[in-house]
């Protein structure tokens, strides 16, 4: 199946055509990649789906693997490996930082440097040269995401930045296919490299920890904006006020910093992946762009560079925006970032769409959404991008099948910053989407990096890569345009 895919496409790309082409009528079926790795159960039915992250006995179990997988990311142990008994009280406790009232007073400081990417974007407008929009925008997200959790300026989107240019270095060197595949380990180059850049990231983040704290035991009552971390330091440490110990407790703090590489990998790396694919199924939709744009007029002001200001007195308005909401999850659900997994047990099995009993002992469940999300099985014109299929009521026929859009996954271990990257997301386009134009350069970029092979799955040429999460082919070459300019060069 690989063989027929652009050789740097996803695996989970062949997942999705193994299952149009032998078992779309069940909507899962076992593969085996023993020696190399174990038994998976892939999950494309939103009714076994359902019955895995949400009301079966594996809802709350992560596999093994991923362990492996996150150990150069994050360092050790961390909110997406933990075994339940040790994920809930954790969960609890960070959940305060990633609250809906919490992430709207957050609104301010991501438009800040929101500003710094629209520089970077007339920049690229006024030169008018052809562009890789992913790396671009994964400094933009690195920024943005220095910002929510640690509340503090990397400047890794006009400069260089120790936190920022470590994780982007792990991400580079991080091999997706380790955990499955033993020679890897023998790859000792690339153990100095993670470690190196582990203990950068550990000192840059406990340093900023260690201040946070200082600041609250100065100052409890202080009523300064707060950025994720210190709410999570505030839930965890006592509420005694006059019995603050002089320095975190070092379990806490090296959890924490486990959680904050978590945040920067998961946060930055998805989002910009996501800001890619929402630019370039709207610049292929005008249609859509113009209704966006419409309702940013209706509720921001026809004046886009008034949009900031607004939203920084205003920051519900994030929220009042129905077509940009539905923008975001229709993009989501064409390009979903990752897949979910679940750890299998002896006495649970899964039904099929068929009635067919999958056991999951000895098996990683993997819920394959690229493939669930664009199955017509489940849903109507499935390839073709409809925002309003989220406008609509449960009587119309593009109704969204229940659990059939899982991009944030469900369950009590849906992804705990999903508020935090909508909020995002649409404070972007309210800025960005009325000021500028793009272009994908696809066809130009193939001119000049000429390559054997097929360069398209299933006709789209943005088609999704592993790279930490799942990004556009190629980086997503292409030029902006201040708005309307476009025009005059087509």
């Amino acid at each position: 199946m690989m063989d027929a895919l652009p050789k740097d496409a996803h695996y989970e790309l062949a997942f999705g055509d193994i299952f149009r082409q032998y078992f779309a009528r069940d909507g899962a079926f076992y593969i085996d990649l023993w020696p190399l790795s174990e038994l998976y159960l892939a999950v494309i039915s939103p009714t076994a789906a359902i019955q895995a992250a949400q009301t079966s006995g594996i809802s709350c179990e992560r596999p093994r693997l991923l362990e492996r997988f996150f150990k150069p990311i994050t360092g050790g142990p961390n909110l997406f490996d933990l075994s339940e008994k040790k994920w809930r009280p954790w969960r609890a406790i960070f959940n305060k930082g990633f609250s809906t009232e919490h992430v709207l007073s957050l609104v301010p400081g991501m438009i800040s440097i929101t500003s710094t990417y629209c520089d970077t974007l007339r920049k690229h407008a006024q030169k008018g040269d052809m562009f890789l929009l992913d790396p671009t925008t994964l400094r933009f997200t690195m920024d943005l995401i220095g910002k929510t959790v640690l509340n503090t300026t990397l400047g890794a989107q006009t400069g260089s930045n120790v936190l920022a240019d470590s994780m982007l270095s792990q991400i580079r060197w991080h091999q997706p296919n380790a955990e499955v595949n033993p020679l890897e380990y023998l790859n000792f180059p690339r153990w100095y490299v993670h470690w190196r850049n582990g203990r950068q990231m550990d000192d840059c983040i406990g340093e900023e920890l260690d201040k946070r704290y200082s600041e609250y035991r100065a100052d409890p009552e202080s009523t300064r904006t707060k950025a994720v971390i210190d709410l999570v330091i505030q839930a965890y440490i006592s509420h005694d006020k006059e019995r603050l110990p002089e320095k975190l407790d070092p379990v806490f703090r090296i959890f924490a910093i486990r959680q904050i590489r978590l945040f920067f990998f998961a946060g930055h790396d998805s989002t910009s992946s996501t800001i890619c694919y929402i630019i370039h199924l709207l610049s292929t939709n005008p249609t859509s762009l113009a209704y966006l744009r419409e309702e940013h007029d209706r509720v921001l002001g026809p004046n886009p560079s008034d949009a900031a200001s607004l939203l920084s007195l205003k920051p519900q308005l994030a929220k009042s925006l129905p077509y940009t909401q539905a923008v975001i999850k229709e993009s989501l659900r064409l390009f979903t970032p990752a897949a979910a997994t679940r750890a299998g047990k002896p006495s649970v099995s899964l039904t099929s769409d068929a009635g067919t009993l999958f056991p999951t002992e000895d098996a990683i469940i993997l819920i394959v959404h690229v493939e669930l999300h664009r199955s017509p099985k489940y849903w109507l014109r499935p390839d073709d991008f409809i925002p309003d299929r989220w406008l609509v009521g449960p009587e119309h026929e593009l109704y969204p099948s229940k659990g059939a859009w899982r991009a944030f996954e469900h369950g009590p271990r849906n992804c705990i910053g999903q508020d935090l990257v909508m909020v995002q997301l649409s404070v972007l386009l309210a800025i960005v989407a009325r000021e500028f134009d793009f272009r994908n350069c696809y066809e130009e970029w193939d001119s000049l990096n000429p390559r054997k092979g097929t360069k398209r799955y299933r006709g789209e040429r943005a088609y999704q890569i592993e790279n930490g999460a799942a990004h556009p082919a190629d980086g997503y070459p292409c030029r902006v345009f201040l708005r309307d300019e476009l025009k005059h060069t087509e």
